[in-house]
């Protein structure tokens, strides 16, 4: 009784199974019936300029670091990072309290040399007076002199004025440190032009002039663009990049070009070359990485493998995969597959 149960168990499911395959459809082979909608272009030879394209960073035109040259604690600050400053301007001073004690004794040296001075003048031009102690006289009113311009150049080193006009960069001291002289207490930055630099490639740097034109767009000010054609590349490379520093100069007359904002640069060497240019967003990428652009041959799709150079304008070159007269498709390659039919429009 158990046997019979699981054989007709057995004979019900395979005729389940029976039932359910005679309703499936049966698969049909690749490829669209219907021909699917899309626009096709020949390709042609192109006559466009070529671009290249790299990330920078602006940095200043120069950056001075200010000090002290005398020894001192730090009284005050005046100024803050940022801060636009002029030429003259009072930045930072140092307690002179001792430089001020000690320029008042030179003073007092000096006026007692110059008084010892000037009562043995009348004696010595009697010629009553000694040579030895003439010059005795003349060097020690020379020396008070000295030390009291040394002493007066103290006083006067205590306070650090703005050498140029510049916007604040860095201060590396704080009111109440002990300074030293040649101890860098802050920066002044020159913004008035900047530099945009970045890296090219050895391979490229031979296209690269001094008068090439470049477009620099900064995000950090709403993608504006600025233009220029003022352009310095180093003759040095990096040992281990193998690239070469470039900069673009920049006029800042606003001052909103700042240290540290990142732009793009667009450089236009201006050297027009003929070759296959496509639409840059016509190519395709495969999971492994190999770069294509679908084709029309015979009113089929066909997936195209090419190898892909240069930006030029607003499309890319091709090296290799497509030649003159091949038929791409430009528009409405996200709706087809391989073996579709289709048809231009």
């Amino acid at each position: 009784m158990k046997t019979f149960f699981v054989q007709s168990a057995g004979m019900a499911i395979a005729g389940s199974f029976a039932l359910l395959s005679g309703c499936t459809p049966k698969p049909q082979p690749g490829g669209n019936d219907l021909p699917v909608h899309v626009k096709i272009e020949t390709v042609m030879e192109s006559n466009t300029s070529k671009t290249l394209d790299y990330i920078g960073t602006i940095e200043e035109k120069s950056s001075t670091a200010l000090s002290f040259s005398t020894l001192g604690t730090i009284e005050k600050i005046f100024i803050s990072e940022g801060e636009y400053i002029s030429r003259g301007q009072l930045l930072a001073k140092l307690d002179n309290t001792s430089a001020q004690s000690i320029l008042v004794a030179a003073e007092s040296t000096m006026k007692q040399a110059q008084d010892a001075y000037d009562r043995l003048r009348s004696i010595h031009v009697k010629g009553s007076l000694p040579e030895i102690q003439w010059v005795d006289a003349e060097t020690k009113l020379q020396q008070a002199q000295s030390s009291y311009e040394i002493a007066k150049k103290n006083l006067e080193n205590c306070s650090l004025y703005a050498p140029s006009g510049g916007v604040v960069g860095k201060k590396m001291a704080e009111a109440g440190e002990y300074s030293l002289p040649g101890k860098a207490i802050l920066t002044i930055l020159d913004i008035s032009s900047v530099k945009v630099r970045f890296s090219v490639p050895e391979n490229e740097i031979s296209e690269i002039s001094s008068d090439c034109k470049s477009v620099i767009t900064v995000s950090a000010l709403g993608n504006k663009t600025f233009n220029s054609n003022r352009i310095g590349k180093s003759v040095l490379a990096n040992a281990i990049s193998r690239t070469y520093p470039v900069h673009v100069i920049l006029s800042n007359p606003d001052k909103e070009l700042l240290p540290g904002m990142v732009c793009s640069v667009e450089l236009k060497p201006g050297n027009k070359s003929s070759g296959i240019v496509v639409p840059v967003g016509i190519i395709q990428t495969t999971s492994d990485g190999q770069k294509f652009v679908w084709t029309e041959k015979g009113g089929i799709a066909r997936r195209t493998f090419i190898h892909t150079g240069s930006a030029r304008g607003n499309g890319v070159e091709i090296l290799s995969g497509l030649s003159l007269g091949d038929r791409i498709v430009t528009q409405g390659y996200q709706k087809i597959s391989e073996d579709d039919k289709i048809t231009g429009r």
